[in-house]
C-alpha cells in the first residue's frame, strides 16, 4: 500500500532500487479496487463491499488449530499466520460485471438511433476530430495567449467552431499561413454565416481542383480563384434554403 501511494523511501539510493517493489500485488490490489468500483457502479453494493480474504501464496497454510495456538508462541519469534482463505462463493462473478474501459463501438448499441440522433454523433466525430484544437491548445502552438485567441475569434479572424457545452474548437488549418490567409478572407466575405457551414465548404471537393478540396489545393497562384469559389458556394448554400421555402 505504501509503494502505491508513493510513500518514497528518503534513501535516494534505496529509493532508485525500490521504485518497483510489490508490482505484481499492487496491480492486483489496483485491479480489486478497479472491480469494487465496476460494481458499485452497476448498484452492486452488497458485493462491492464483500471483505477480503488475506492470504499468501506459495505459503504452506495452517491448519484451524495451528492458527489458534499461534498467538502463544514466544514473543522473540514471530510468526506471520496464514489461514485458510473463506470458502465462500462469490456473490457475483466479477469478470462478467466489468466494465469497459473505453466506450463500446456505436455499433454494438442496442437500441438503434434516430436521424436526429446519428447527425448529432457524426457532428461530435467531425468536433472532436484531431485537426480541431481546443482553443486553449491552439493557443499554445501558436505561441498566442488564450484570452488573444478568444478576441481573434470574437473579431471573425479565426474559424470557431461551437457544439453546445462542449466549447469551442478551432481547426489547425489557421497554423498555415496560406491556408490561414485564405480562411480569413472567406470569413470577411461571409459574415453572419455559420462557421459549420464555412468549415464543411473548405472541405468539399470541387471539380475545378481535380476532386480536391480548396484547403489541399490552395497555393499563391490559384489564391484569389479559391477566394472566390469558396465564398460563392458558401452564399448559395444560405440561399438554397431560402429558394426552397418560397417555391
Amino acid at each position: 500500500m505504501d509503494a502505491q501511494l508513493s510513500h518514497v523511501d528518503p534513501n535516494k539510493v534505496s529509493a532508485t532500487y525500490n521504485h518497483a517493489e510489490h508490482v505484481e500485488q499492487r496491480r492486483r490490489m489496483m485491479q480489486d479496487w478497479a472491480d469494487r468500483l465496476d460494481l458499485f457502479e452497476q448498484n452492486m453494493v452488497e458485493a462491492a463491499s464483500m471483505p477480503l480474504t488475506v492470504h499468501l501464496e506459495g505459503v504452506p497454510l495452517l491448519s484451524d488449530e495451528e492458527a489458534a495456538s499461534a498467538p502463544s508462541r514466544p514473543a522473540e519469534a514471530p510468526l506471520l499466520v496464514v489461514a485458510k482463505p473463506v470458502d465462500a462463493v462469490p456473490l457475483v462473478s466479477v469478470a462478467t460485471h466489468r466494465l469497459p474501459a473505453v466506450t463500446l463501438p456505436r455499433s454494438a448499441m442496442e437500441h438503434p438511433l434516430s436521424d436526429i440522433q446519428r447527425e448529432r454523433m457524426e457532428l461530435v466525430d467531425v468536433f472532436e476530430a484531431p485537426h480541431n484544437l481546443p482553443v486553449a491548445e491552439y493557443a499554445k502552438m501558436a505561441g498566442k495567449s488564450r484570452r488573444w485567441i478568444s478576441y481573434e475569434i470574437k473579431a471573425g479572424n479565426l474559424l470557431a467552431l461551437n457544439l453546445g457545452n462542449r466549447g469551442q474548437r478551432v481547426p489547425d488549418w489557421h497554423l498555415d499561413p496560406v491556408k490561414h490567409a485564405l480562411i480569413q478572407a472567406v470569413l470577411k466575405l461571409t459574415r453572419g454565416t455559420d462557421p459549420w457551414q464555412i468549415y464543411h465548404t473548405f472541405l468539399q471537393p470541387r471539380a475545378m481542383l481535380r476532386g480536391r478540396s480548396a484547403l489541399e489545393s490552395v497555393t499563391a497562384n490559384n489564391f484569389d480563384k479559391l477566394i472566390m469559389a469558396v465564398s460563392t458556394t458558401v452564399k448559395e448554400s444560405e440561399w438554397a434554403p431560402q429558394q426552397a421555402r418560397l417555391a
